[in-house]
């Protein structure tokens, strides 16, 4: 039923939840599990010089990958093996984007996370994804 499961993380312990159920499914089924980190664009206005907005975006994607790899070691202590991607863009379209692109069966992520402005109720990512994927999405709280 299930054997590719896409995880989309943030860093928020929603995310790292919603990996955790996607583990203990691929676990039961012997499904494929690949973690992605959706970077948001840096809302710069005003940059005082190219060098520091390399600097700035060089911490972003390295802090984001830190992210990716702790999926990794979550994994691995289970005795699992998952796949992660660091892509870049307006998360919930390259959320979709990549489920869609990529044939997955199901996207299992958090209810909230830690977008541009914490969103009060169900966050707007998992509002967009949940309302527009071809595929069940599960949402953990």
């Amino acid at each position: 039923m299930f054997s590719r499961i896409l995880v989309p993380v943030d860093g928020s312990d929603n995310s790292y939840r919603a990996l955790d159920a996607a583990l203990l499914l691929s676990e039961k089924l012997g499904a494929k599990v690949t973690a992605i980190y959706v970077m948001e664009d840096i809302p710069v206005s005003y940059v005082v010089s190219e060098k520091l907005l390399r600097e700035i975006r060089y911490a972003y994607k390295r802090e984001n990958q830190l992210i990716l790899s702790k999926c990794s070691e979550i994994a691995t202590k289970k005795g699992l093996v998952i796949q992660t991607k660091l892509l870049q863009g307006n998360p919930g379209s390259i959320i979709l984007d990549f489920c869609e692109k990529e044939k997955y069966d199901i996207i299992i992520m958090g209810s909230r996370g830690m977008g541009k402005f914490k969103e009060l109720v169900l966050g707007s990512v998992s509002s967009r994804v949940l309302h527009h994927s071809s595929c069940p999405v599960m949402i953990i709280r």
